[in-house]
């Protein structure tokens, strides 16, 4: 999710992704000028409407097509024809984005990028009664917080480039104005009446509520880490939440470093707070990779190994918290015996526990019937 950039810059991150998960969907979503000036949040949420579609009919198609592909499934099949499963890799491989519970890589880009993120994730909760399921967020140039100088050059990305020059200078001057008054709100009122009575009821939730933007985003209620049920709404909460990703420069002239390390940190305080994975590992949902002379949204210009790797080693890294996590707790599920051994879930997941102590009781009647 990001401003509107030339489309050889959106094909060099679309080819990398390629590269990482070429069994992957890949869903680009774009800003414009007018979602930082005349947009309300609720317009946006419904022009974002067929890209939360998409998203929940990928989600419901890759849960079946791994149902579908399970061992149990595949022990149904008898023996006709045996069909090609290398587009529904196991959940630990790297390339397995998008299939079965692995849920979704969430890239953002800018303060723009972010706002919309924000937004489709609320369009998501009100439409399907669910958190968006991001197994991990990248941060990429934000979140950045509100000054007039920061916001516009940001904002101003957004401005079409094929415009004619006059349109370009009447669309600039329309976004000058939106962030002043947005500064006027933010800065001049108490929050009380700026955000909730100015922004929100007055103008219609028109322009960008920095603060709140910035909490949302570590919202567990709005970006889940998926549930076990593939985004079919049953409630139960994937393992481990959403992991994040920022990748940001010290050279950014739109998004400060500082506000990003401040974000970083809060991050962290929150997962430690929560006690994920136990509250053993404090930084394991939170990885930060800060770039030195990369301008706002290039940082793959200045190190695009580092860049992919850093995507790359965080994917895998939640999937494998995932799966320690899944192991442990079926671990805990045979001690409590509420399951059966030798059994398998709609996933072709193994279960344990109720029939091995029922064989075992088995066992001994006979023993003693023996001796009888």
């Amino acid at each position: 999710m990001t401003a509107a950039p030339p489309p050889r810059r959106i094909a060099r991150y679309t080819s990398g992704y390629r590269h990482l998960f070429p069994a992957a969907p890949i869903l680009v979503i774009q800003t414009v000028i007018a979602d930082f000036t005349v947009r309300s949040e609720q317009a946006i949420r419904q022009n974002l409407a067929p890209a939360r579609d998409v998203i929940r009919d990928v989600l419901l198609l890759t849960r079946s097509r791994s149902a579908s592909q399970s061992p149990r499934a595949a022990g149904r099949g008898g023996g006709g024809g045996g069909g090609d499963h290398r587009s529904a890799p196991a959940e630990n491989e790297s390339h397995g984005i998008g299939a079965g519970r692995t849920g979704i890589l969430l890239h953002i880009f800018s303060n723009g990028g972010c706002h919309l993120a924000v937004q489709l994730a609320h369009s998501y909760l009100s439409s399907f009664g669910q958190s968006l399921p991001v197994t991990l967020m990248i941060l990429d140039s934000s979140p950045g917080t509100f000054s007039i100088a920061q916001t516009y050059g940001a904002a101003v990305h957004s401005v079409p480039s094929h415009h004619p020059w006059v349109v370009q200078s009447m669309e600039r001057w329309g976004l000058w104005g939106a962030v002043v008054l947005i500064a006027g709100i933010q800065q001049g009122l108490p929050r009380a009446i700026g955000e909730d009575v100015v922004r929100r009821r007055l103008l219609g939730g028109v322009g960008v509520d920095f603060e709140g933007m910035r909490g949302e985003v570590l919202n567990d209620q709005v970006f889940g880490g998926g549930d076990r049920g593939g985004g079919q709404g049953n409630g139960e909460k994937e393992d481990g939440g959403t992991g994040r990703l920022y990748l940001y420069s010290n050279a950014d002239e739109v998004v400060g470093w500082r506000d990003v390390e401040r974000h970083v940190r809060q991050a962290r305080k929150l997962m430690v707070e929560k006690k994920k994975w136990g509250g053993d590992d404090e930084q394991g949902l939170v990885r930060a990779e800060r770039f030195e002379k990369a301008s706002h949204c290039a940082l793959v210009m200045e190190d695009e190994e580092r860049y992919w790797r850093a995507v790359r080693e965080s994917w895998e890294g939640q999937i494998e918290r995932r799966r320690m996590r899944r192991e442990s707790r079926a671990e805990e599920e045979c001690e409590s015996g509420k399951v059966v051994l030798g059994a398998t879930n709609e996933q072709g997941e193994g279960r344990c526990g109720v029939e091995s102590r029922a064989a075992e009781a088995s066992k001994s009647r006979r023993g003693r019937t023996s001796k009888l």
